[in-house]
């Protein structure tokens, strides 16, 4: 029952692929704060890569509601969020009525209780107990309360328990009917659900023959397989992300996989002032370069790209977004007027230029966090031979040093940054 290479291969291999995870301990460990949880920064990183990949549908399908969910989950598009079970999602939500609004309102007038260290979250479609702060102190106090609240008699709710909380929902979705309907719509070879809880019960029973569920932790379950933690999700989602790692050739894939490259690393950053190989530049001076020389080269062709934000981070996915859109419409055939890459269209120069800028910097980036990334091997060695051709002419540009010694067993992409002149090792 355990996660095994078969499992793994089945994943990676398959042409289409559904990826669901829960949030609350599966991607992030339970506190007595409920929004104040550890995220696992590295399962959130894959989750991102996994996202670009070509085939490849990425949700976190949580009880939290959905500004909840968000507030502590960074996630960004393509990956969807579903809240409340799935009944807050865009693509299979719900409305609440006007019964529903009642029975709320019944629950309401009926779950109070003294003990400061017990709280009631009300969420769009549900309230739900949570004892976490009164059981670390006392557990067995922390059970009688959930076993007074499951008393409680609240008809056309449906209630369940979970670990230091008891839910009580007037919504008939749940993560199974969520999973089924984006299963529906998908269509993918394979699906892959990951969850702990009870309410994650109702997802692994939705998944077809063939279909890959994964239960974090002890306990009874419907899931085919079973991981000890939330750093074992970790490492399983990083491993799925470096066996379907792939830079497709068109344009618009190719950018989806090599942005979602960066943006990765752009989650894993804990300090935007550490220094990066590229001398004199902090973290944040990488990220600013891509959003500064761009839309400045776009003017060329007559195009405006805004940048919105006030932090790297949320510069970085503005950036993102509003290059998608120019890749999906007539301007990615807009010709530059002027500039360096006069008579180019938009695309041509996006695929020559900002594309391999990108993903050299991404390197950079994952090196300013004391992390290491391996490029892909085929698009390293490409770039690499195209630098190459231009002779001394590279250095003269003014945008690269030196080249700097490769060793006798570097990687593609160890030598293609130490041709731009890296300290590789």
């Amino acid at each position: 029952m355990s996660f095994d290479s078969a499992a793994l291969n089945r994943l990676a291999s398959a042409e289409t692929l559904l990826i669901v995870t829960d949030f609350d301990g599966t991607l992030a460990g339970l506190t007595t704060d409920i929004y104040g949880v550890p995220v696992n920064v590295d399962s959130l990183m894959a989750l991102t890569r996994l996202a670009g990949l070509p085939g490849t549908h990425v949700a976190v399908l949580s009880g939290r509601h959905l500004a909840g969910l968000a507030q502590e989950c960074v996630l960004r598009p393509p990956i969807i969020m579903a809240g409340s079970h799935g009944a807050e999602s865009a693509e299979h939500g719900a409305t609440l009525t006007a019964a529903q609004s009642e029975l709320l309102a019944h629950l309401d007038a009926t779950l109070l209780f003294d003990d400061p260290l017990v709280h009631v979250e009300r969420k769009p479609f549900q309230r739900v107990v949570h004892t976490a702060r009164l059981a670390a102190q006392d557990q067995a106090a922390g059970d009688a309360v959930l076993e007074r609240a499951l008393l409680i008699e609240a008809p056309g709710t449906r209630v369940n328990r979970g670990k230091n909380i008891v839910e009580f929902s007037v919504s008939d979705r749940t993560k199974g009917t969520w999973l089924a309907a984006e299963i529906a719509r998908v269509n993918p070879d394979v699906a892959l659900f990951i969850g702990d809880d009870t309410t994650d019960e109702d997802g692994f029973r939705a998944l077809r023959e063939g279909d890959v569920g994964v239960k974090v932790g002890d306990g009874e379950t419907a899931a085919t397989h079973r991981i000890a933690d939330i750093p074992a999700v970790a490492a399983l989602l990083t491993a799925l992300a470096e066996a379907r790692a792939t830079v497709p050739r068109a344009l618009p894939a190719r950018f989806e996989a090599l942005a979602a490259g960066f943006s990765a690393q752009v989650l894993g950053v804990s300090d935007w002032s550490a220094a990066t190989p590229c001398a004199g530049w902090a973290a944040r001076d990488i990220v600013e370069h891509l959003l500064t020389w761009y839309p400045e080269n776009l003017r060329h062709a007559g195009i405006e790209l805004t940048v919105e934000g006030d932090d790297p981070t949320e510069r970085w996915f503005s950036f993102v977004a509003g290059v998608r859109a120019l890749l999906g419409d007539e301007r990615v055939d807009a010709v530059f007027e002027s500039g360096p890459d006069a008579g180019k269209t938009v695309g041509q120069a996006t695929n020559g230029f900002l594309l391999p800028d990108i993903f050299m910097h991404t390197w950079d980036l994952a090196r300013s966090q004391g992390r290491h990334v391996e490029l892909d091997a085929d698009y390293a060695a490409r770039n690499l031979a195209g630098l190459q051709s231009l002779g001394p002419a590279l250095q003269e540009t003014g945008q690269f040093g030196p080249p700097s010694p490769a060793p006798a067993d570097a990687t593609p992409g160890e030598a293609l940054m130490a041709y731009v002149g890296r300290a590789v090792r």
